[in-house]
């Protein structure tokens, strides 16, 4: 009998099929999603992740959002699956960030060397996740015990691009101000399990400089904002840190103001200076609102 010899590659892709299988409803968002296998099957035979030309997202990932969502999800939500379900936003998504990074791997299209003075974060890579948000469609104030955003969740909100945002602190033993040495170009990395993430502003929606784009939408419901705030005009002119013409940011980076989405004003967090970091973080130590579900 002849000897079956499986290449490294035809290995790998078995594997991942094989883990696909069991999770790729809810990767996708329906129920037959057969016909994504070949697609993901592609992705590993020819060489890893790619972008998709006419998604700007990573090919396998579904970019949609579900008519029943409001204007400022549709205008402004890519690279994920968005749906409205009773009062809650759901959004499922793969978690791959659409934009070369160091840690898509020197083999990969997709790879680009880290900053200047940045160094890598061990043998962390980028891999493919299964995140499943579900989000309140109206947010509401937790008066109680705040919830905090150092409690284990798998992530604390989601980018208009679909990506994970994690709380202010760093692994064990580091401080988030260290472990931004680890950042590559546009402000991520993963941690062990592959999960790519933003702690801080990325600099693929957002600045440094400062503007008031939006970031994304945390847990809780409430949006998240760059450094400025819009005063709910589309004229960048003026743009202004949050306490100049607008209420100071309260101990959550957070505080309610009018923006072009919202204009009559509506609670919302912004990227600001956070003290357990020692450098500017998406988010701070907890969270304002009563918070929904995120599973991986």
């Amino acid at each position: 009998m002849r000897s079956l010899k499986v290449s490294g590659r035809l290995a790998m892709l078995l594997i991942v099929l094989s883990s696909v299988l069991t999770t790729r409803c809810s990767l996708f968002g329906g129920d037959d999603d057969d016909n994504n296998l070949p697609i993901l099957a592609a992705i590993l035979l020819n060489g890893g992740f790619k972008l998709d030309s006419s998604t700007n997202c990573i090919v396998g990932q579904t970019s949609s959002m579900d008519s029943a969502l409001p204007d400022w999800i549709k205008n402004n939500f890519t690279c994920s699956v968005g749906t409205l379900d009773g009062t809650n936003y759901v959004f499922k998504t793969l978690n791959l960030p659409n934009t070369k990074s160091y840690y898509y791997g020197s083999g990969s299209s997709l790879y680009e060397d880290l900053p200047s003075g940045n160094t890598s974060a061990g043998t962390n890579v980028i891999g493919a996740q299964n995140f499943v948000y579900t989000i309140p469609a109206t947010p509401t104030v937790n008066g109680g015990t705040k919830t905090s955003t150092q409690g284990g969740l798998a992530s604390i909100g989601i980018t208009t691009n679909g990506l994970a945002i994690f709380n202010n602190a760093a692994a064990p033993g580091d401080t988030l101000a260290t472990e931004a040495s680890t950042f590559d170009k546009y402000n991520g990395h993963p941690q062990e399990s592959k999960v790519y993430h933003h702690h801080v502003n990325p600099l693929n929606l957002t600045s440094t400089s400062g503007d008031a784009n939006l970031v994304g939408i945390a847990l809780d419901g409430y949006l998240i904002y760059g450094l400025f705030c819009d005063q709910a005009t589309s004229s960048t002119a003026d743009d202004a840190a949050p306490g100049t013409g607008t209420p100071a940011l309260d101990a959550y980076h957070g505080h309610t103001a009018p923006t072009v989405i919202f204009p009559g004003g509506i609670y919302h967090y912004h990227f600001a200076f956070d003290s357990t970091a020692t450098i500017k973080t998406l988010m701070g130590s907890n969270f304002n609102g009563n918070v929904g579900t995120v599973t991986n």
